[in-house]
């Protein structure tokens, strides 16, 4: 509406703008109404004086000498003046009643004017205020977005930490599976060994049993009969089986020291694992309260979020009820305008039929002069016909007042035809501001179901992080029963030990006179370790002496490395110099050979001149001597006969190839050209010396 009227650029204004454009428009409205009220009332009272002037003067000034002079003439006078008084009377009636329904009219105008300005200021701090708090609600909109995407973050980020924790989870349980494989096929391994060593066992026993009878039977059989060397056999047969004996002893020692680390290493990789179970569960735990954190934060936004979406809902509830109430505004300005319309054009016609009513008295009035100008032929009649007409041209030049007045009135009224128009525009202002606000709520709506939208993205995220957690709960109900398992083995690794225990201490019972032996032979073990350790000692002295002079020969090789650059610097600095006296001797050798060329050339040119300079005085002697044979033949050409040509061969035998006359003028040209090439080598000649000097000087 507004672009159509030509008040595009308000239109595109803010409706702050708009709003105060509406209350300049309607202020300057109402102020026109009461400059315009009391110009119509005194409009009406001047035209109602003028008329009660122009009713008494006429009645003084033309029936007055009438009544005196022609009593003939007074009843329709008297009848004139009460028509006169009537009308006029009944004119003020009416005037005062018109006066008083336009003050009243204006009074309401005013009152609904004031009543409208309230309403459109309580209309712009209404939108003030839903401005504000549309602002707000962006703001907190933003800030609900915001923490939309930090959360969305947040379950990314805790997506891929459970991922990577499950992967290390899944890793840690293949890393246990291996490792319980491998306890299982240690485990196995011992039980071998064990049967192994209770073989071994058995069989040491059977050895003693055997080697004690032998023992007794070699006490029971007489000294005579047995030889010194079957005296000498048993010892040694006895020692190989000490020997044996002590061997196996240090195997089963041996394989008792595997075992217990074995089992130490068990035990800490046990309770390295038990560790490993214990984080596992802290991290789990941590992401159950993460997960809670964060499924209150979701609760909180889904609350701000149905709250905003609350909020628009009244918003736009409130917008909708300020668009009726300014339609209704609009109505009622519109009827009001109609109203007043109407009452201004009943007016008019009624001045407009006071006007004619007046016109139609005074044309009667000219009629009654025109007749007492008949009548009266005296000098006082001319006297009062030209007061008449005085007052007649009075009359007419009110009249003409009166018209300006009735123009100017409906100037004013156009002037509040465009003042209803601009209010109607304003209107239209209004309207499109509610379709902008319109449109600004459907976008919040869109905005608000995108947000749900995501929401229930997010949903689905969380809901995918629960079943993550489940299979992380599953896993570590899978660990759980792993450790189960790894307990049982424990238990049975331990009953294993136990056994191993006892038949250890039947062992030892059995073999405690070994252990004297043994203990010779730690004593042994003990002295040699001395030595040994004594040698290590010695060994390390030496490496830090060795270590010492592996200082010094870096120190040395450091210094040598040092002078090494130094020199290498020094090469690189003559290399360079030697390369720049190359490149001089290169360019020197290079002018020397152009210059040697040059010499050359010069020598095969002059060898060529040579030659040329002896082919032609050869050519001159030959010419010469045929000038002399052509004198001698022309004295005789008078007597003989013989053809010039047959003279000329005859006197020139020559051969083509000895002499011709293109020959002549080549030679010309080649002494010519061999002149011109001995100028310019004249010339290189003098500049080559200079450069030879150069090169000596350098």
């Amino acid at each position: 509406m507004l672009s159509q009227e030509g008040l595009s650029e308000i239109a595109l204004g803010s409706p702050r703008e708009q709003i105060e454009y509406l209350l300049v428009e309607r202020s300057t409205f109402s102020r026109k109404l009461e400059t315009g009220g009391p110009k119509q009332e005194s409009q009406r009272h001047m035209a109602s004086h003028l008329q009660e002037r122009l009713a008494q003067e006429t009645f003084e000034q033309v029936y007055q000498p009438l009544q005196r002079e022609h009593e003939k003439y007074q009843e329709p006078v008297q009848q004139s003046e009460k028509i006169l008084s009537e009308s006029h009377s009944e004119d003020l009636e009416k005037a005062k009643i018109s006066q008083t329904c336009l003050e009243r009219n204006a009074k309401q105008v005013a009152e609904r004017l004031g009543m409208a300005q309230e309403e459109i200021q309580r209309l712009t701090d209404e939108l003030k205020r839903k401005e504000k708090e549309q602002s707000k609600l962006d703001s907190a909109l933003e800030k609900a977005q915001l923490e939309i995407k930090k959360l969305k973050e947040n379950l990314t980020k805790l997506q891929e930490n459970d991922s990577v924790d499950l992967q290390k989870a899944k890793e840690h349980n293949q890393r246990l599976d291996e490792e319980i494989l491998a306890l299982r096929n240690r485990v196995r391994s011992l039980d071998s060994e064990k049967k192994m060593l209770g073989e071994v066992v058995e069989k040491l026993k059977g050895e003693i049993h055997e080697s004690q009878e032998n023992k007794q039977l070699g006490n029971h059989s007489p000294g005579k009969t047995v030889d010194t060397k079957q005296r000498e056999q048993p010892p040694s047969s006895e020692e190989k089986l000490k020997y044996q004996q002590q061997e196996d002893v240090q195997k089963l020692r041996q394989n008792l020291h595997r075992l217990q680390v074995l089992c130490c290493s068990a035990e800490k990789e046990l309770q390295y694992e038990r560790g490993k179970n214990l984080d596992l569960k802290q991290h789990n735990s941590l992401l159950q309260e993460e997960n809670i954190k964060i499924k209150v934060e979701l609760k909180q936004a889904q609350q701000k979020f149905l709250d905003s979406t609350k909020m628009c809902s009244s918003l736009t509830a409130e917008w909708k009820h300020c668009q009726q109430k300014i339609r209704e505004l609009e109505l009622e300005v519109q009827a009001q305008s109609i109203k007043s319309q109407n009452n201004l054009q009943e007016k008019l016609d009624q001045e407009k039929s006071k006007v004619a009513d007046a016109e139609a008295k005074i044309l009667d009035l000219q009629q009654k002069l025109e007749q007492a100008h008949k009548v009266c032929l005296s000098d006082t009649c001319a006297l009062g016909k030209k007061q008449l007409e005085e007052r007649i041209k009075e009359a007419l030049e009110n009249e003409a007042k009166t018209k300006q007045q009735y123009q100017e009135e409906q100037q004013n009224r156009k002037l509040l035809d465009q003042n209803v128009n601009e209010l109607q525009k304003q209107v239209s202002i209004l309207q499109d501001k509610g379709n902008q606000l319109e449109i600004t709520t459907s976008q919040q709506q869109s905005r608000i179901q995108e947000q749900e939208a995501q929401l229930k993205q997010l949903e689905d995220e969380k809901r995918k992080s629960d079943e993550h957690l489940k299979s992380n709960q599953e896993l570590l109900e899978k660990l759980s029963g792993l450790q189960q398992e790894k307990e049982v083995l424990r238990e049975k690794y331990g009953q294993l030990l136990k056994q191993f225990d006892v038949h250890v201490r039947n062992y030892n019972e059995k073999h405690q006179h070994h252990k004297a032996k043994l203990r010779r032979v730690k004593d042994r073990l003990v002295h040699e370790v001395e030595l040994r350790d004594k040698k290590i000692e010695k060994l390390e002295h030496e490496i830090r002496i060795l270590h010492q002079e592996k200082e010094k020969d870096k120190a040395f090789r450091d210094q040598v490395i040092a002078q090494n650059d130094i020199l290498l610097l020094e090469k690189r600095k003559l290399l360079e110099q030697f390369l720049d006296q190359e490149q001089l001797t290169h360019s020197n050798k290079c002018v020397i050979s152009s210059v040697e060329n040059r010499v050359f050339l010069l020598d095969q040119e002059n060898k060529q001149l040579r030659e040329i300079s002896l082919r032609l005085t050869q050519h001159v002697g030959f010419l010469k001597r045929i000038i002399k044979s052509m004198q001698i033949y022309e004295e005789k050409e008078t007597i003989n006969d013989v053809p010039e040509l047959e003279v000329w061969s005859k006197i020139l035998p020559l051969s083509s190839s000895s002499f011709s006359g293109r020959g002549l003028v080549q030679s010309v040209r080649n002494l010519q050209e061999l002149e011109e090439r001995k100028s310019e080598e004249a010339i290189a000649n003098l500049e080559v010396p200079q450069v030879s000097l150069g090169f000596t000087e350098f």
